[in-house]
């Protein structure tokens, strides 16, 4: 496979700058996804590393190899697209082998590699039919697999699945797990969903106005966000905030007061914050435990139900509503009053710039990747 670099990459169109300045390095077989809200430059920079737009300024190295004026057909990539464009008169087999065809490779050849591709994808049962005889689920396969079966340096995919329903798309995100799994190759992923980012990826780059915000793996940015945006944006539902003011600062971390006058002690690295500085103090749905004692008081104004876990979306006195994630069978009602305890180990503070200030200990999770298969030679 390949590993894929990015180097001080510029894209503009005119005066109209998209990227702005993205350095990146990704290693061969990882499974690598950009993900950030509609209009950051995810779709862009992937076209860029396809050929599909061209580079305004910087370097694309493919394997080492500058790539910025070698056409896309000589890439050595393959592109899933959100839209699965398969010819409705041919069959899945046809489908699947036509790339091959227009490079002149033998019928005998290309059919191999398409029955060797349809078995990976579990699409062996159904070459001989034609794509409307198929599910949207057994269509986006046949796309996959018709990228497979030119054995690509790269696979990129574009939003692959925002044309599926939500089982399917949970179906499949377990299939492309899987495909990344068999095929031990480099995948570059492009979506908006951060669900699909945290269970998909080995590295998630997270963007906004054409800059990278961070890039890490998925628990490195679920437990270490280095700004309020990928705090807010990384973890269902997103991260709760608060505004708070420092009251005290010593050496076992930072005492905030919190709206309604509770007060908690984050163990942040001393001499970040001072005294009379206003702080944002982040911390997740699933941290928060009601309880008959607690930092936070509010209203519950809605009860979500979803039979293993219940969400609380409560005003909180004198701040804004937040969401706590409690227990399956919480018999908290709408418009009861609660209280709610923190875990300070758990709590994030974040700076009047927004930038997180740095914790006293790493969480122990942060820096999991995905254990690497070895795959035997054949």
């Amino acid at each position: 496979m390949a590993t894929v670099t990015l180097e001080n990459v510029h894209k503009a169109y005119g005066e109209v700058k998209i990227i702005k300045g993205v350095d990146l390095h990704i290693d061969d077989r990882d499974f690598c996804v950009f993900v950030g809200p509609s209009g950051c430059g995810k779709s862009t920079l992937l076209r860029m590393i396809a050929g599909l737009e061209e580079i305004t300024s910087g370097d694309l190295l493919i394997d080492g190899k500058r790539s910025n004026d070698i056409p896309p057909a000589e890439r050595g990539l393959a592109m899933v697209f959100q839209s699965y464009a398969l010819y409705p008169h041919m069959t899945v087999r046809d489908n699947m082998a036509f790339a091959l065809r227009l490079a002149g490779v033998s019928r005998q050849e290309r059919y191999g590699k398409v029955d060797a591709a349809a078995k990976v994808l579990q699409l062996d049962k159904l070459l001989d039919r034609k794509p409307k005889e198929l599910s949207g689920g057994q269509r986006q396969r046949v796309a996959i697999g018709r990228a497979i079966v030119r054995q690509p340096k790269v696979f990129l995919f574009d939003e692959p699945l925002s044309n599926l329903d939500a089982a399917l798309r949970v179906q499949m995100r377990i299939e492309l797990a899987r495909l990344h799994d068999v095929l031990n190759a480099t995948m570059i992923y492009v979506t908006h969903d951060q669900i699909e980012a945290m269970t998909l990826a080995d590295k998630i780059v997270v963007l906004q106005a054409g800059v990278i915000e961070q890039a890490g793996s998925p628990l490195e940015l679920y437990h270490h966000p280095r700004n309020l945006f990928v705090a807010g944006f990384i973890g269902s539902p997103k991260m709760n905030f608060l505004d708070a003011t420092v009251s005290a600062a010593a050496g076992d971390g930072a005492t905030v007061t919190l709206p309604g006058g509770g007060r908690v002690t984050v163990p942040v690295q001393p001499g970040h914050v001072k005294v009379g500085d206003k702080v944002t103090l982040g911390v997740r749905p699933e941290h928060l435990v009601p309880s008959a004692e607690g930092e936070i008081r509010g209203e519950v104004q809605v009860v979500e139900r979803l039979g293993g876990e219940t969400f609380l979306y409560t005003q909180v006195d004198g701040g804004p509503s937040i969401v706590v994630q409690a227990d399956g069978e919480s018999p908290v009602r709408t418009h009861e009053r609660v209280a709610v305890k923190l875990n300070a180990a758990t709590c994030h503070l974040f700076d009047s710039a927004g930038l997180a200030i740095e914790r006293a200990q790493r969480h122990p999770l942060a820096d999991m990747r995905r254990p690497t298969t070895t795959r035997m030679a054949s």
